[in-house]
């Protein structure tokens, strides 16, 4: 087509921005109107739609598809089954204002491309409605909606849990759950830019293909599949990635009433692994889910990594605290990429978002916090990990190195095996016990939960029922093999029961530890991961989930490393960290690499800052 038959957008303020209507001209063809309209004066009442801007990232914009003005202007191919759907429902020619990004978006234009980010969450809010255009109906579509509705009618009924739970989980349902896993893995679910349009407007319905399901009634659904684990839709990524956005819903919602903020880093960590056309799209298309202020501004002139290292230099001079280097373990920059060991690379694919991505995502802590269930908000505030103390981060930029403040507590000297790697003997030079059995493994329980009693670390681990539960299903397992037992526990067994600790390996502190009363009905222990306010619950997020492994240091102290962790890396607190970090000397040995946080049974309140000859020290990290 010629370049004069195209359409050519008017420029608007800053403070504008345009909404769509579709009209019949006077030929009675379908066309539309592009209108600009100031975000300070009231706006007409105008619908949204969230939807992907393409079925194919080969495909993008196709042959002119809408008149506009006399003029063609080219649309995206995933939108134009969606006019064919408002037309069928009879709703195309209503009067109607729209809102559709990819429209009243000159997307030529950088200046107003950034400008119009930053409009997104007013948008969103404004909308009298959002609907999701999740793409034409397949085979199994309608199914997965008649089960969304008839969960939503369900639960309405105030039904309890393990009714629910037993209705749900039987062969009856399982095409549903099939069906409702397919309607979670399209390809809306996947992108980042929806999240903020799932979560920030008053009313969202979901269309696939003629059928219509509401948010309400889709987060229900969503709900119910955490719960029924073994509908085999909970470990699916689809499912992950749709239940984050539930609690950030949830949490958003409350948010707005009782002065709880959602942070943008919070938001990074659990979404900026989805697909993003843009990789600085990764910060910039959240920022209108955040309902904390940050300092990151939208500014498409910068390269991702550079973005990157803005964002984490800010949030470090904003909050004078290190916490945000944590992050960087989950999100780490491959090797001879321009960003540094400490900085989050949020480009970095982590295909399992977790439930709380990181020990300084605790729920006390409000500079970066997480997104937990509404039943969730409570929260002993005594209970916080403050690894340095009351400490605030001394530290220096160098260009992309970080100097900062610190000191070394201990080396990593064992680690338990996994399904990924080997255990890593600890050395015979550290074998003169120091602490009783029991002791040790009361330390090695609290390391396998983090000492939280709860997955948004909230409240302290409950001694003495995680201890009891633990050393009754770790001794059924060492003494009677072919008895019943969590597969995961006995796989972490298998992985465990060499691992020498304080002189004598695992197994042997757990045949010569006194195990619970078998008398008592108390000491049964749960077995399901669902409950996961319990020993095997909390095991099961921080073992399996997050793929933490047991470690013992070179002076006997134990804790918990990420996967990557290996013997020698020195166990650090850095001044205004919360938790301690474990470094890598370069080759060079005049600055380090950070691998990542790291759990340190005695040392995760501030301690270590009592310990005898404690040398503070500059760490250079690259």
């Amino acid at each position: 087509m010629r370049a004069k038959n195209l359409y050519i957008y008017e420029p608007i303020q800053n403070d504008e921005i345009r909404l769509l209507k579709f009209i019949r001209d006077d030929d009675h063809r379908i066309s539309a109107v592009l209108q600009a309209f100031s975000v300070g004066q009231p706006l007409p009442e105008y619908n949204s739609i969230s939807y992907t801007w393409s079925l194919d990232e080969a495909t993008g914009m196709t042959a002119p598809t809408l008149e506009m003005e006399g003029r063609q202007l080219p649309i995206l191919d995933t939108i134009r089954p969606f006019f064919d759907a408002l037309r069928g429902k009879e709703i195309l020619l209503d009067d109607t204002w729209w809102w559709i990004d990819s429209i009243c978006i000159d997307l030529s234009n950088v200046q107003e491309r950034a400008q119009q980010v930053q409009h997104m969450q007013f948008i969103y809010r404004h909308a009298k409605q959002v609907i999701v255009w999740l793409g034409q109906a397949s085979d199994d579509s309608d199914l997965a909606i008649d089960f969304i509705k008839f969960i939503h009618k369900t639960i309405h009924r105030q039904v309890t849990v393990p009714e629910i739970r037993a209705m749900l989980q039987q062969d009856h349902y399982n095409a549903q759950w099939r069906a409702l896993t397919g309607f979670l893995s399209r390809k809306w679910w996947s992108r980042i830019w929806t999240v903020q349009e799932f979560v920030v407007p008053e009313s969202v319905s979901f269309w696939c293909g003629m059928g219509e399901a509401s948010r309400e009634a889709v987060s229900l659904s969503i709900c119910m599949a955490d719960i029924c684990t073994s509908a085999g839709v909970k470990e699916n990524p689809a499912f992950t990635l749709a239940n984050n956005r539930r609690r950030a819903w949830s949490l958003y919602k409350v948010g707005r009433k009782q002065e709880l903020t959602l942070t943008l880093l919070a938001s990074a960590a659990y979404f900026s692994c989805m697909d993003a056309t843009d990789d600085r799209d990764r910060l910039y298309g959240l920022i209108g889910l955040a309902t904390a202020q940050s300092s990151l501004r939208v500014d498409y002139t910068k390269k991702a990594a550079e973005v990157y290292l803005q964002f984490t230099k800010s949030f470090i001079e904003d909050h004078k605290s290190l916490d945000i280097i944590c992050f960087a373990a989950t999100y780490s920059a491959p090797s001879g990429t321009p960003v540094p060991s400490w900085v989050p690379d949020w480009k970095r694919q982590n295909p399992y978002p977790q439930v709380i991505p990181s020990m300084v995502s605790q729920s006390s802590q409000t500079h970066i916090g997480n997104f937990r269930t509404q039943q969730s908000l409570d929260f002993d505030p005594s209970v916080y990990y403050s690894a340095s103390g009351k400490r605030e981060a001394v530290y220096q930029f160098e260009g992309s190195t970080l100097h900062a403040r610190g000191f070394v507590v201990d080396v990593v000297d064992g680690i338990a095996g996994n399904k990924s790697h080997d255990m890593v003997q600890s050395s015979p030079s550290r074998s003169n016990p120091r602490s009783s059995s029991a002791d040790i493994l009361t330390s090695v329980c609290r390391s396998l939960v983090l000492d939280r009693k709860d997955r948004y670390l909230s409240y302290a681990m409950p001694v003495a029922d995680f201890v009891r539960d633990f050393t009754c299903l770790l001794k059924r397992i060492a003494t009677q093999p072919e008895s019943s037992a969590p597969q995961e526990l006995r796989q972490w067994f298998e992985w465990t029961r060499s691992l020498q600790i304080q002189g004598l390996n695992f197994e042997g502190h757990l045949v010569d530890s006194p195990g619970p009363n078998d008398d008592d009905a108390a000491a049964a222990p749960n077995e399901d991961e669902y409950y996961q306010q319990t020993f095997f619950g909390r095991f099961y997020d921080v073992v399996v989930r997050l793929s933490f492994r047991l470690m013992v240091t070179s002076n006997g102290r134990i804790g918990m490393v990420i996967d990557k962790a290996m013997k020698g890396d020195l166990v650090c607190i850095l001044f205004g960290c919360n938790v301690p970090i474990l470094l890598r000397k370069s080759e060079c040995g005049g600055s380090y690499r950070l691998i990542g946080e790291c759990f340190l049974d005695g040392y995760m309140n501030g301690e270590a800052l009592d310990l005898p000859d404690v040398v503070e020290q500059t760490f250079a990290i690259f």
